[in-house]
């Protein structure tokens, strides 16, 4: 069985916030899959197709794995010509901080995503109640392999300068949830959703 981390219920609940509740007969592709959770997920709930892409393959009994596994060098310009087939969703949960290029990446998804795909991006927020608060300790600048940090305007920018449209941002505070469209925009992450 695929081990479920803290990371994929986060990852999870981030997919129920923006509505996306059903995966049936969608091709799915998940940008640094880690345990392969979510393509294990999708797959149980009837996508047609779930590729999870990491640098090391997930400890999973190969014989439970529902899911692709694929290893990419998403620091290389052209990683999607790589991929077989065009996908419905693309997940790139905090992976966009690592990258020498985002924008490279980001023209990467749109060539990898159908004519009325879905990306789907988390990112640390540099607008963040928490970096606002403790700036030169907040968990952005915590992690030693992040290269580039966002606020919601450059990342709607880099967006935009990469062929996506659509575009839809939001940084909600997850344990004030329940205040629904009057929750304040100032969450650690920015959880994203664009269209080629």
């Amino acid at each position: 069985m695929t081990e479920c981390r803290q990371s994929d219920i986060d990852h999870y609940n981030w997919l129920k916030i923006l509505g996306i509740n059903s995966f049936t007969n969608l091709n799915i592709l998940d940008l640094g899959c880690g345990s392969g959770y979510l393509c294990q997920k999708a797959m149980s709930m009837g996508a047609s197709q779930a590729l999870g892409v990491d640098v090391v393959k997930p400890e999973t009994d190969p014989s439970e794995m529902l899911w692709e596994f694929g290893q990419l060098n998403l620091n290389e310009p052209q990683w999607h010509e790589e991929l077989t087939s065009k996908f419905d969703l693309l997940f790139a949960f905090d992976i966009l901080e690592h990258l020498d290029s985002p924008s490279n990446f980001l023209v990467s998804c749109r060539k990898s995503l159908s004519s009325n795909g879905l990306l789907v991006v988390t990112t640390p927020n540099v607008n963040s109640w928490e970096c606002t608060v403790n700036p030169n300790n907040w968990s952005g600048v915590q992690d030693p392999q992040h290269k580039t940090l966002f606020t919601k305007y450059s990342l709607a920018f880099l967006l935009k300068k990469s062929g996506f449209s659509d575009i839809n941002l939001q940084a909600p505070i997850r344990k004030l949830s329940f205040l629904g469209a009057l929750q304040p925009q100032i969450g650690g992450q920015i959880l994203c959703t664009a269209k080629p």
